[in-house]
C-alpha cells in the first residue's frame, strides 16, 4: 500500500512537472522561429524591397511587415502573437 502511495505521489508530481516544461519548450522554438523571420524578412526587405511576407515553420504560418518591424502568427496553444523588433 505504502508503494503504491508512493508510485502516485512521484507520478502525480512529476507528469505536471514534465508537462509545462514541454510547453514552455515549444513556446520557445516558435518564439525562435518567429524571431528568425524577422531576420529573413530584413534580408528580403533589402535585396527585393519587399514591404511583407509569410513563412511557414511547422505547421505555423508566420506574417511579416517592414513597417514596424513585427511578425505575427498563431502559437500551437491558438493564441495570437505579435512581436516587433524595438
Amino acid at each position: 500500500m505504502l508503494s503504491l502511495f508512493m508510485v502516485f505521489l512521484v507520478f502525480g508530481s512529476l507528469l505536471p512537472l514534465v508537462h509545462d516544461m514541454q510547453v514552455r519548450l515549444e513556446l520557445k522554438k516558435e518564439r525562435l522561429a518567429a524571431y528568425e523571420t524577422l531576420h529573413e524578412a530584413a534580408k528580403t526587405i533589402a535585396s527585393t524591397g519587399s514591404a511583407e511576407g509569410q513563412r511557414s515553420v511547422n505547421g505555423i504560418l508566420y506574417s511579416w511587415q517592414a513597417e514596424g518591424h513585427c511578425v505575427e502568427y498563431v502559437d500551437f496553444q491558438g493564441e495570437h502573437v505579435r512581436l516587433c523588433i524595438e
